[in-house]
């Protein structure tokens, strides 16, 4: 079967329309012009994004483009990247095999490959590789490029990473290190890469080789799935799969394309599981995207010039970009306080700012036309003939934001007090099933959705959004009730909460408006419950957010997820999975999680359509039932443009904005 516009199916967090930070995937800080909700993490990214992007009045030159937003990303390096704010940039700097066709995510167009080939029983994908494509620093891409950065992104695999995305449909296992413990015969839970035979070591590389292979003389890139991935042409399209130049790569220190040195001792371990830093993409860029990157000042801003060499010179799309960027500069400032933003947009300093949720109101007078969807062809209703922004409201995300219970906390975390009860948290403390309950209980939906979200958006009713498989929108949920909230309290850690009362730490990423919303909500009405329970409320960077859930210091985590693929897989994994984004630094109990893992790899691999929803409609009464999560909204999306900006679209898988697709008219 010949496909150029292969039509699949799902992904990870709730987009909010956006121009800036989004939820990876896993997650994001902030979704600029969506709703309020990273990708993969893992990846991400939630389409729970603090704000909304608005544009005014610009002053700025009609050949630049300026974002006043928050947040900064954590890396640049396409395949360690899982949320969104990194990856909407690297969607910019690079470019994947296939594009997806404007705001269809289920629909694709030729971008590196200009044609494909998948087998019958959906094993094998061939790409034909396009001539002529040069990278950034003036290399030129060749098929052994595309393969070569496929291979180094599953073989650096990190820990939280979205190469799993790949691994599993690749390889059929979660992770490398996983594929080489099984090959070595290491069995044991807390064994290491060092724990495994040479030997199997090599192999593992081998196979990942074996399955992405290039012919730089066909022109061709082959990969062979070990299962059948409906969704896999969605993975391809996002920025993981960004080619590299592999020469480059090299000569800056990166892995060299071997699996051993000369003597057989395995060497690609030395490049697995890096920290962010510890990458040659870190902070640096070398694609063949529309955008180069000009520099990065963490914590101040991120620039980008315009690729006049861009190879495309057919339109993406009908009447869609191509050629050299009608942008020619994009500057993405770092701009926490909203008083600034505003000031911004109203001194025309500003193209677009993240406006949070509670300050719509101020912009309302701004607003001349009102799109009832997520582009222009969305029915329209002026509203003010003087006004300078389009507004694009009502369009579906694909994102959720939860809070998270970590059952086991780091011992050190700083936000337990002393770590017993009474001035503090055990490190336990939530592995209690009465004091999740009770948190649930404690949890105003309605003020969440009516004043944090403005009434634009539903409770999430599990790990599994609306439409998907398992969703069931009659299905049990929590409701704020005081009464059950002290009576589970009183009955947690056998009566030992209530009597002695506790202290914790709840902290959101700085600028995430919603997500403050939503901690403040649980910690007033756990004080209202009971004068004992004291519940602080703390901002950290977003960088610093991620790596404190990370090292599961968090007592609680309040992040989103947004979609990487449309199936209810790309959510009760991340939530549910030992080794899924989030459920990963959770530690629910092991009986509790030998269920889970075995209910999610039997969905994923079952044919059966009936036997499928039914699977995951349990696996979402279990999430409900154990309370592993206060499970709290899925918003819908809202974004506000100047009315300069001409080519905004909404695409529900996509990172953030495209913004090689963006042009600003008088």
């Amino acid at each position: 079967m010949r496909s150029h516009w292969y039509r699949l199916l799902p992904a990870s967090a709730i987009l909010v329309a956006g121009l800036g930070l989004s939820g990876c995937r896993s997650d994001e800080p902030d979704a600029a012009p969506v709703s309020d909700q990273p990708v993969g993490e893992a990846t991400a990214a939630d389409a729970v994004t603090p704000g909304d992007a608005v544009t005014g009045a610009s002053k700025v030159p009609a050949d630049t483009f300026v974002s006043a937003t928050i947040g900064d990303p954590e890396s640049l390096d396409p395949p360690w990247t899982y949320e969104t704010t990194g990856a909407t940039y690297e969607a910019i700097l690079y470019d994947s095999l296939v594009a997806f066709e404007r705001e269809k995510p289920d629909a694709f167009v030729p971008a590196l490959a200009t044609e494909w080939e998948v087998s019958d029983d959906g094993l094998a994908y061939t790409f034909s590789i396009r001539e002529g494509v040069t990278f950034h620093e003036g290399g030129t891409l060749e098929p052994s490029d595309i393969a070569y950065s496929l291979q180094r992104g599953m073989l650096q695999d990190r820990v939280d990473g979205p190469m799993v995305l790949y691994m599993e449909p690749i390889l059929g296992a979660t992770t490398i290190a996983g594929k080489a413990m099984e090959l070595g015969s290491v069995t044991a839970e807390d064994a290491t890469l060092a724990d495994v035979p040479n030997e199997a070591l090599v192999d593992a590389c081998e196979l990942v080789k074996a399955a992405v292979v290039a012919s730089d003389e066909d022109g061709t890139v082959a990969i062979t799935l070990a299962q059948p991935t409906p969704w896999f042409l969605q993975l391809v399209a996002q920025p993981w799969a960004a080619a590299l130049d592999m020469q480059w790569m090299v000569e800056q220190g990166d892995w060299d394309g071997n699996c051993a040195s000369e003597d057989g001792t395995a060497t690609w371990t030395e490049w697995h599981a890096p920290a962010a830093e510890e990458t040659v993409l870190f902070n640096r860029a070398n694609g063949t995207g529309p955008y180069m990157l000009d520099q990065w000042k963490s914590g101040e801003e991120i620039t980008f010039n315009a690729n006049e060499g861009y190879w495309r010179t057919e339109p993406a799309w009908p009447g869609g970009p191509s050629g050299p960027p009608a942008l020619k500069r994009l500057v993405i400032q770092k701009v926490d306080e909203w008083g600034t933003r505003l000031a911004k947009l109203e001194a025309g300093e500003a193209d677009t700012v993240v406006v949070p949720r509670a300050n719509i109101d101020q912009v309302e007078a701004m607003i001349h036309t009102r799109y009832d969807g997520g582009d222009t062809s969305a029915p329209a209703t002026e509203q003010n003939p003087d006004g300078m922004l389009n507004l694009y409201i009502g369009f579906p995300t694909q994102a959720m934001t939860a809070a998270m219970f970590t059952f086991a906390i780091n011992a050190e975390s700083e936000f337990i007090g002393t770590g017993q009860l009474g001035d503090g948290i055990p490190v336990d403390f939530f592995s209690d099933l009465d004091v999740r309950k009770a948190f649930n209980y404690c949890f105003d939906w309605d003020t969440m959705i009516q004043e944090g979200l403005k009434g634009e958006g539903v409770q999430a009713r599990g790990p599994i959004i609306e439409g998907l498989q398992g969703f069931d929108p009659a299905s049990e949920v929590y409701a704020l009730d005081l009464d059950l909230c002290r009576e589970h309290l009183a009955a947690a850690w056998g009566g030992q909460v209530a009597e002695r009362g506790f202290k914790m730490t709840l902290a959101y990423n700085e600028g995430n408006d919603t997500r403050q919303t939503a901690a403040e909500i649980l910690a007033e009405n756990l004080t209202l419950a009971d004068p004992k329970y004291q519940v602080s409320v703390q901002s950290l960077e977003w960088p610093s957010f991620l790596e404190a859930r990370r090292l599961e210091s968090l007592p609680i985590a309040i992040s989103g997820w947004q979609a990487d693929y449309f199936d209810a897989s790309n959510w009760v994994h991340p939530f549910m999975h030992s080794q899924g984004a989030y459920a990963r630094a959770q530690h629910f109990p092991a009986e509790l999680q030998t269920r889970i893992d075995a209910r999610i790899d039997e969905a994923l691999i079952e044919q059966d359509v009936a036997k499928r929803e039914a699977l995951y409609a349990e696996l979402q009464q279990i999430a409900h039932d154990e309370a592993i999560d206060v499970f709290l909204f899925q918003a819908t999306g809202r974004a506000y443009l100047n009315r300069q900006v001409q080519g905004y679209y909404v695409n529900s898988l996509a990172p953030g904005t495209y913004y090689y697709a963006l042009s600003k008219q008088p």
